[in-house]
C-alpha cells in the first residue's frame, strides 16, 4: 500500500513553506468519486473437495475463508495469509466532508481541504464493498466530532461511522455488522483507534479522551454483536480457523490502547506490524534527486514503491513473526515521502485534479499495488516468502487496472493473489522433509529451516544443490547438503523435532575444492556419522562426524586413479559390526564396492575395489544414480539409475558374492520402472522402502518385506495435495519404525 501522509506533525512543517513557495490557493478538490461495486469470482470452489492448490482465478472473494476451509481449517488465525485494508474508513472522505478536531492533522486539513482530502483517502469504496473484494482485515480509524464519531484519517473526517445519538440517522457500522451476520465463517479483524477532543476542564479523577475510546470500543461491540466477537480468553492468534468457528466467533476487535476489560476486546499486544515504511533517512537521496531534477507525475512513487518492495521481501525473508501475535505487513510508501511531488503536481494540474479520476493517493495506491501484484504473483508465491506472511494490508483494495504486459487486473484480483498464498509454491532446490508413519501414512511435507540471512533463501528455509540424510540410533537425524552459496552444511534435527542449526564443517579453503557433488552419510551404531564427497577433481572423499560433534576431517579414499579414486556418483550404508560399505561408479562407468573397518582400515588394500556384474550377466554395471541399505539379516542392498533410466536393484551378501541378480522394477506389470534418482532405507522390522524420482519429477514409494518381493510404485505426497516434486531423494529409516524422505525440490 501507499501509507497516507497526515500521521505526522513534521508533514505541516514541510507543506506549509512549500505551498506559499508555489503560491498555492486552496481550492477544494472535487469529492471522491461514488464507491464502485466489487466485482467477486462466480466460481464456489477454489480447490479441491480435500485440501489441495488454491486456484486465484476460482476465489469468490466474498466467501474465500469458507470457500477454502480445507486447506485453512487447521491453520492459526496468523498463519492465513489474508488482505487487509489500510485506513479502511477513508473512502468517503472528500474536501467537504469535515475536518476531525482531534486529529493529528487538522490544521493543515483546514488549511488546505483539497490536498488533504486527496492525500487522505487510501480505499475507494465502502467497508462492506472492502469485504466482498476479499479484505478480512480492517485498519479502522475513529474520531468523535461534536459528539458523535466518523471516520477520518490524520485531519479529515469521512462519513458518520456509529449511529448520531441524536438524530438516530444511520452510521457505516450497521452495513459491516450485518455483513458479519451474513458471513459467519468468514473471520475479520478490526483494529480500532481513535482520535477524541480533550475536555476543557478535566478534572483530577477524569480523563474524557480514555472514556470516549471505551464508549467507541462499546458501541462497536453493541452494533455488531459481542456474541459473535472472540473471547480472549479462549481464543488467540494461535486458535485455528476451525477452533474459531466451533466458538461461533467470526470477528476479533483489537483493542490498540488496551483500556478495556471486555473479554472480546484483544489488547494490543496481540498484533504486530512488520513496518516496511521508508523513513525521512531513507529518502534523502530521492527528495534530493526530485527537486534537483523535476520529472513527470508518478516517477517519484515509482522509485519509492521499489524501495519499499525491496525493504518487504527482505522483511520476509529474514524475519519471522512471533507465534503468539497476528502480524500485517504494512507493504507501502509512507506519503510524507510523495509531500514534495503532491505539491509540485497539484501546483501544476490544480486542486481540482484528480489522476485518472481517482484520489491522488488512490492512485499512487494501484502503481503500487500493481508493482506489489507481481511479486505476489512471482517470488512471493515461493513458500518462504509465503509462508512467512499473515495480512499484507494495502490501499485501494479493490483495484483494478493492468498489469506489465498489458493484461487486465480485474476487481479483486490483488486479493485473490494474496489468499493464493495460503498454497505457497516450494522455490526450486528448496530442501523439503517429509516422514512415513509406521502406519503408512505420510506427515505434511515442510521446507528444512534455512540458515541466515545473507542467503537466497533467508532464515525460513534451506536451498542449495546435493543433499544426504541419516537417522542415528537415538533418533536424530543428521542432513548434509550444498548450500546456494556453495558451501558444505550440516544440520541435526532432534529426536523431538527441534533442529540445532546449519554449521559448516569445512573452512572456505576446503569448500573450494567441492564442486557442489553428490553426498552420501550413513549412520554407525557407536553415533558416529560417516561421510562422502567429490572434490572439483573427481576424486572421493571420505569423513567422520563423531558422536561428540567432533569431525576427523576429509581424507581421499585410496584407488586405481594415481593412487585414489575418481568416482562418478557413490552411496555409502553402516554394518553393525561398525564397518561401512561403500559403492561408487568409477572413472569409468563401473560400479564398483569396498569397505572401511570398524577400526578405520579400508580393505582396499588387500581386496582391491571390487567390480559388480552388470544386468542379465554384463561384465560391468554403469548407470546414474546409486543407493545402498544394510538389512537386519545383514544383507546388503543396492539401487542403481542405469543409462536406460530403469530402476534396478539387488542384493549381496558383506563379504562378497552377488546373492542375486539385478532385477528392474516395474512400475506396473512388465513394464520398467524408469527414473532420475534412487534412494534405499532398511526398517528395523527387516523390510526395505525405496525412493525413485520418476521421469515425470515426481517422487515415487515402493516398500518390500523379508521376502523381498516389492510392491507397486505409489506416488509421495507434497504439500496441498500436490505430487512431491524432486530433483533428487534420499531417504533413511528411523529407529520407530518411520522413515525420512529428504527432496530437492524441483
Amino acid at each position: 500500500m501507499i501509507r497516507h501522509l497526515l500521521t505526522r506533525r513534521s508533514a505541516l512543517a514541510l507543506l506549509a513553506p512549500l505551498a506559499a513557495g508555489l503560491a498555492l490557493a486552496g481550492v477544494p478538490a472535487p469529492a471522491a468519486a461514488a464507491a464502485a461495486a466489487a466485482a467477486s469470482a462466480t466460481a464456489t470452489t477454489a480447490t479441491s473437495a480435500s485440501a489441495g492448490a488454491i486456484d486465484p482465478a476460482a476465489i469468490n472473494t466474498r466467501l474465500w475463508m469458507s470457500q477454502i476451509k480445507s486447506v485453512i481449517g487447521d491453520r492459526p488465525l496468523n498463519k492465513i495469509v489474508m488482505p487487509g485494508s489500510h485506513d479502511a474508513g477513508s473512502w468517503s472522505i472528500t474536501p467537504s466532508s469535515g475536518v476531525c478536531d482531534a486529529g493529528s492533522e487538522a490544521a493543515m486539513a483546514k488549511r488546505f481541504p483539497g490536498v488533504a482530502a486527496n492525500l487522505s483517502v487510501t480505499q475507494y469504496s465502502p467497508i462492506v464493498e472492502q469485504l466482498n473484494s476479499g479484505s478480512r482485515y480492517l485498519d479502522l480509524r475513529l474520531c468523535k466530532q461534536n459528539g458523535q464519531w466518523y471516520t477520518y484519517h490524520g485531519g479529515p473526517r469521512g462519513a458518520l461511522f456509529l449511529d448520531d445519538t441524536v438524530t438516530g440517522r444511520e452510521g457505516e457500522i450497521n452495513e459491516i455488522a450485518e455483513w458479519l451476520r451474513d458471513h459467519p465463517e468468514e473471520i475479520v479483524t478490526i483494529e480500532l483507534r481513535t482520535a477524541a477532543p480533550a475536555d476543557s476542564a478535566p478534572s483530577p479523577d477524569r480523563d474524557t479522551a480514555v472514556e470516549d475510546y471505551r464508549e467507541a470500543v462499546e458501541r462497536l461491540g453493541r452494533a455488531i454483536g459481542t456474541s459473535r466477537m472472540a473471547d480472549q480468553t479462549r481464543l488467540s492468534p494461535r486458535s485455528t480457523y476451525n477452533q474459531f468457528m466451533a466458538a461461533g466467533a467470526n470477528v476479533v476487535l483489537i483493542d490498540t490502547r488496551s483500556l478495556t476489560n471486555n473479554a472480546w476486546a484483544w489488547p494490543n499486544d496481540r498484533v504486530e506490524t512488520r513496518d516496511s515504511y521508508l523513513e525521512n533517512k531513507d529518502t534523502v537521496a530521492l527528495l534530493n534527486n526530485l527537486f534537483g531534477n523535476p520529472s513527470p507525475y508518478g516517477s517519484a512513487a515509482t522509485q519509492l514503491s521499489a524501495q519499499a518492495l525491496n525493504q518487504n521481501h527482505k522483511s520476509l525473508r529474514t524475519q519471522q513473526g512471533d507465534p503468539n501475535r497476528l502480524f500485517v505487513l504494512s507493504g507501502g510508501v509512507d506519503s510524507y515521502t510523495m509531500l514534495p511531488q503532491a505539491v509540485i503536481d497539484f501546483a501544476n494540474k490544480g486542486f481540482s485534479w484528480n489522476p485518472d479520476e481517482l484520489p491522488y493517493m488512490v492512485q499512487l495506491g494501484r502503481e503500487h499495488n500493481t508493482n506489489m501484484l507481481r511479486l505476489l504473483e512471482g517470488d512471493w508465491r515461493y513458500s518462504y516468502i509465503a509462508g512467512n506472511t499473515n495480512v499484507v494490508q494495502i490501499d485501494y483494495v479493490n483495484m483494478g487496472g493492468r498489469r506489465a504486459d498489458g493484461s487486465i487486473i480485474g476487481s479483486g484480483d490483488m486479493s485473490r493473489a494474496i489468499i493464493a498464498n495460503n498454497t505457497p509454491t516450494t522455490k526450486s532446490g528448496v530442501l523439503v522433509g517429509t516422514e512415513r508413519r509406521a502406519d503408512g501414512s505420510w506427515t505434511t511435507a515442510e521446507p528444512l529451516p534455512g540458515t541466515n540471512a545473507s542467503l537466497e533463501y533467508g532464515v525460513h528455509e534451506f536451498g542449495g544443490g546435493e543433499r544426504a540424510v541419516t537417522a542415528m540410533p537415538n533418533g536424530d537425524l543428521q542432513v548434509i547438503a550444498y548450500g546456494p552459496d556453495k558451501r558444505l552444511y550440516h544440520n541435526v534435527r532432534r529426536a523431538d523435532g527441534s533442529w540445532t542449526g546449519w554449521a559448516r564443517p569445512n573452512t572456505d579453503a576446503v569448500d573450494a575444492r567441492s564442486p557442489g557433488g553428490p553426498l552420501a552419510i550413513t549412520s554407525t551404531p557407536n553415533g558416529d556419522a560417516q561421510l562422502l564427497a567429490i572434490d572439483k577433481d573427481g576424486y572421493l572423499n571420505h569423513n567422520v562426524r563423531r558422536a561428540d560433534g567432533s569431525w576427523t576431517g576429509w581424507a581421499a579414499i585410496a584407488g586405481p586413479d594415481s593412487g585414489r579414486f575418481k568416482a562418478k556418483d557413490m552411496a555409502i550404508a553402516a554394518l553393525p559390526t561398525g564397518a561401512v560399505k561403500v559403492a561408487a561408479f568409477g572413472a569409468d562407468g563401473a560400479l564398483r564396492i569396498a569397505e572401511r573397518l570398524a577400526d578405520g582400515s579400508w580393505d582396499i588394500a588387500t581386496n582391491g575395489w571390487q567390480t559388480l556384474p552388470g544386468v542379465g550377466g554384463a561384465p560391468t554395471f554403469a548407470g546414474k544414480d546409486l543407493a545402498m541399505t544394510v538389512t537386519t539379516g545383514n544383507v546388503i542392498q543396492i539401487a542403481a539409475v542405469g543409462n536406460d533410466n530403469g530402476v534396478y536393484w539387488t542384493t549381496r551378501s558383506p563379504r562378497g558374492g552377488l546373492n542375486g541378480p539385478w532385477n528392474g522394477l516395474e512400475w506396473k506389470p512388465n513394464d520398467l520402472m524408469r527414473g532420475l534418482g534412487v534412494s534405499l532405507a532398511a526398517l528395523p522390522d527387516g523390510s526395505t522402502q525405496l525412493l525413485a524420482v520418476g521421469m515425470d519429477g515426481n517422487t515415487w514409494h515402493a516398500s518390500s518385506g523379508t521376502d523381498l518381493k516389492w510392491s507397486a510404485f505409489g506416488q509421495v505426497p507434497g504439500a496441498y495435495g500436490r505430487p512431491l516434486g524432486a530433483n533428487g531423494a534420499a531417504i533413511t529409516a528411523l529407529p520407530n519404525g518411520s522413515t525420512f524422505t529428504l527432496v530437492g525440490a524441483r
